[in-house]
């Protein structure tokens, strides 16, 4: 397999492993107080870190935008790697200054990748939208991190609408990638595209409903084995249809099934080519495969005028619009799933979580990080603006009617007159809605948008989120528990040492917000996984408390207790199937 290399990569492979644990300091609550939707303002490695004890095998979705290697020294990630934060990074763990900007750009994003696997559910799924500079770069990063058998597509997305001829070479780069993978393949990943049913039909009345044809002809190299190819005689006139190059795509005996099950559609003309039926009703759930390439019509230049329609100006370069993530989103989430994007930018992400939600009625929630100090002006803001509403000038369009019509479409006057006639029904349905209706058919695509012009207030959607900040590192500088935490701080981050799962709260002193307990802890049950029970007990764990926890377990595989001291025998925790840990040594992430 291609194996990826770069200078400074031995020095990065494990980094993510010694990269402290903070809390997540949560600071403000806008809209919703109930709702589990978090911005955080932070370097994205330590906030990732730091979310693991939560969202460790939680996340259904990550979507991710890091800074392109375009040599461009405003990005806080830049080739150059101006930001004193990245700088201070790179120097303490690779010699910064030997590096050339791609394996800069690697050394930044192979960490983060490790840490944001760990973050996805077995069925999650990641995309990471990325330019020709670094594209096969990350391919190669991915393979490593993700495996390549869990590579999904490399998607293509054409990113700028008009032509860009400023390029000496004379093309015109008009697109950008996003590259997905999978945690692990053994799921669908994609919903798959809405099938179309005009194309079923039953112009003979057939009873077993509703159907399309599809050819018998072998297309892929699978299909042509040798006992596929025959002649294909049709039992009732004798027509003999030949053998086709690539030969059938079913062997005799199955053909033979089709034919008594009267499943062919038999030509009149000897030229012709039999096709089979399909039934409607027969088909499973799974929707068409979704196309590696992005034919919807959405660009740059719509994040930014986005951006513009939310705050009045240009405040953020490049961003991409909300259309292109909730793509994503609908083909690779469900409605109670968790979003996640590390690269948070303007909040792109978040704006497209809260529109799919709207749209299907979801509880989808978001996980937004940003490093820079436009966290809170911006990143929020822009949420903070969707959710409740802002002041608009301007046009908003929504597109009403989408249709691709084919060459052949175009040269039957009956299909064009229906195309038609429904076209200008919506029109007469719709137009009292919008200041005016705009038709377009270009590249053989036809569109009708309904165009209001917005001059006072753009209506929120709903929701809410809780502005977070890191706070204090888990362990002091002589390997203490940080006297600073509380006990839910303390707790969490045990289980999720322990089981590799976050904590589900069980206990009011366990709540986020619950009052402060500092050093010394109380003895506490914390929870539970798999019938492993996992208990706190700061000072010492006695033969006392052994006997109530015993008590109150009557059905489990093991007690985990961590305690600074422990005056009770091996072989009396053994009987009893208890294993002790010490604080704070044994509360590593083991």
């Amino acid at each position: 397999m291609p194996y990826i290399d770069w200078l400074g990569k031995d020095d990065v492979v494990h980094h993510h492993k010694e990269i402290a644990y903070k809390t997540i300091d949560c600071q403000e609550v806008v809209g919703d107080a109930d709702s589990e939707n978090m911005i955080i303002k932070g370097d994205n490695l330590l906030a990732l870190k730091s979310l693991l004890p939560y969202y460790a095998n939680a996340v259904k979705m990550i979507y991710i935008d890091p800074p392109y290697n375009t040599g461009n020294t405003s990005w806080v990630y830049n080739d150059n790697m101006d930001s004193p934060l990245i700088k201070k990074w790179l120097d303490s763990t690779v010699n910064a200054e030997d590096l050339s900007r791609s394996d800069k750009w690697l050394c930044m994003m192979y960490p983060r990748l490790k840490l944001l696997r760990e973050l996805l559910r077995e069925d999650g799924v990641i995309f990471i939208s990325i330019d020709d500079a670094e594209v096969a770069n990350l391919k190669l990063l991915c393979d490593e991190i993700f495996g390549s058998e869990n590579f999904v597509a490399n998607f293509i997305w054409k990113s700028r609408q008009n032509k860009d001829n400023r390029n000496i070479t004379g093309a015109s780069i008009d697109h950008e990638y996003v590259v997905c993978y999978t945690k692990n393949n053994g799921f669908r990943i994609l919903s798959g595209d809405e099938r179309k049913l005009d194309q079923y039909k039953n112009p003979d009345n057939d009873p077993r409903g509703l159907w399309t044809s599809a050819n018998m002809v072998g297309l892929l190299p699978e299909d042509q084995r040798p006992n596929c190819h025959y002649d294909l005689i049709n039992p009732e006139t004798n027509i003999d249809y030949g053998r086709p190059k690539m030969g059938w795509r079913y062997d005799k005996s199955t053909m033979q099934r089709l034919i008594n099950e009267q499943r062919i559609i038999w030509p009149e003309k000897i030229d012709g080519r039999p096709r089979r039926k399909v039934f409607l009703e027969e088909l499973n759930d799974n929707k068409p495969a979704f196309s590696s390439i992005l034919e919807q019509k959405f660009y740059t230049k719509d994040g930014t005028q986005e951006n513009v329609n939310i705050f009045g100006s240009k405040k953020f370069d490049f961003p991409k619009p909300s259309q292109l993530v909730k793509l994503f989103i609908e083909q690779a989430t469900n409605k109670n799933d968790i979003i996640l994007d590390s690269f948070a930018g303007s909040g792109t992400t978040a704006h497209a979580v809260i529109e799919q939600n709207k749209q299907d009625g979801g509880n989808r929630k978001f996980i937004l990080i940003e490093t820079l100090d436009y966290a809170k002006e911006i990143t929020a803001e822009r949420v903070k603006r969707v959710q409740q509403g802002y002041a608009f000038k301007g046009k908003d369009k929504t597109t009403l009617y989408e249709k691709k019509i084919t060459t052949t479409q175009l040269l039957k006057a009956k299909i064009m007159e229906k195309i038609a006639t429904e076209v200008e029904t919506l029109i007469e349905k719709e137009k009292a809605n919008y200041t005016k209706i705009e038709k377009t058919f270009k590249e053989n695509l036809l569109k009708v948008v309904g165009v209001k012009e917005i001059e006072s207030f753009k209506e929120g959607l709903g929701g809410g989120f809780k502005y977070c900040e890191l706070g204090v590192e888990i362990f002091d500088e002589f390997g203490e528990l940080n006297s600073e935490l509380t006990f839910a701080d303390i707790s969490k981050h045990i289980y999720f040492v322990e089981f590799k799962h976050p904590l589900k709260v069980e206990s009011e002193a366990l709540a986020p917000n619950s009052t402060k307990l500092k050093l010394s802890f109380p003895n506490l049950y914390i929870g539970s996984h798999k019938k492993r029970h996992l208990y706190f007990f700061e000072e010492r764990f006695k033969i006392a408390n052994m006997k109530k926890i015993v008590r109150e377990q009557e059905a489990y595989k093991e007690m985990i207790v961590y305690t600074r001291k422990c005056s009770i025998s091996d072989d009396e925790l053994k009987k009893n199937k208890i294993t002790v840990r010490y604080i704070p040594y044994d509360i590593k992430d083991n």
